[in-house]
């Protein structure tokens, strides 16, 4: 089990360093459109298009990591016109992440939206709603494991949408304790960086606040852009090493 993990993780960081540039811009962009784009005004539509979408850009950035695995080269053009060729299997995943999504929200805003007058601190929020968040990181464990894989199933093996779903919980579960692991070592070298940067720039007061703020906020954005693009390439590499050995005899490449 841990030399599956070690491989896993070498595998993403080797995927990583022959991409950095490409990746740092992927890690942007998925940025760009989940976050940033949907909060500015009068573009709070864009959110939902984009929870619908979800699965489409997923296997976008699997396919660029896939064809860079190959040692291939990635065709726009080529993943747009595969993508059309699973389009309704893809959009039910993307229809189902939307009414989770909903969900998820309904419950949150139900448990916190009374509380909320009741804050007076960081400290009092924190012990108020870490249950909450808790919950949150409870429920959606199982939606996460149904949609780790499923659109890669979809759309490399040729899967339909609820096999796909099954055989992507089938096999997180089956592999829980790697993948567990894995993430928990990308997501604790992400914090550990991310301390570091902070702790590190904190002692160059010589360079004024406004200085150590930008740098500081730069650096933790390039940090995050980095583990974006990192935690696509898990997905990509769990998959490769957990289903790709089971794809059907037509192939999509």
């Amino acid at each position: 089990m841990l030399i599956k993990v070690k491989n896993w993780i070498q595998s993403c960081l080797f995927l990583f360093k022959q991409s950095v540039r490409q990746s740092l811009f992927l890690g942007m962009l998925y940025l760009t459109i989940i976050l940033f784009i949907p909060i500015l005004p009068g573009l709070e539509f864009i959110s939902p298009i984009t929870i619908f979408l979800y699965p489409f850009i997923v296997l976008i950035y699997i396919y660029f990591y896939r064809e860079l695995d190959a040692k291939r080269n990635f065709d726009i053009k080529h993943i747009f016109n595969l993508l059309k060729i699973k389009f309704r299997p893809l959009l039910l995943i993307g229809g189902l992440t939307y009414i989770f999504s909903i969900l998820l929200s309904m419950f949150f805003y139900a448990d916190i939206g009374p509380k909320t007058e009741e804050i007076k601190s960081v400290t009092e929020f924190s012990e108020k709603y870490q249950p909450t968040f808790i919950k949150l990181i409870l429920i959606s464990i199982p939606f996460i494991m149904a949609t780790w894989f499923s659109p890669m199933l979809i759309f490399y093996n040729q899967y339909g949408a609820m096999k796909a779903i099954k055989s992507s919980l089938a096999g997180t579960l089956m592999f829980s304790i790697p993948l567990l692991l894995g993430w928990a070592i990308l997501t604790g070298s992400f914090i550990v960086i991310i301390l570091s940067i902070t702790f590190f720039f904190s002692l160059l007061s010589f360079l004024g606040q406004n200085s150590i703020s930008f740098l500081t906020s730069l650096f933790l954005l390039v940090s995050f852009t980095a583990y974006i693009s990192i935690l696509f390439i898990f997905q990509y590499v769990t998959y490769k090493d957990i289903f790709e050995p089971l794809k059907t005899k037509f192939k999509l490449h």
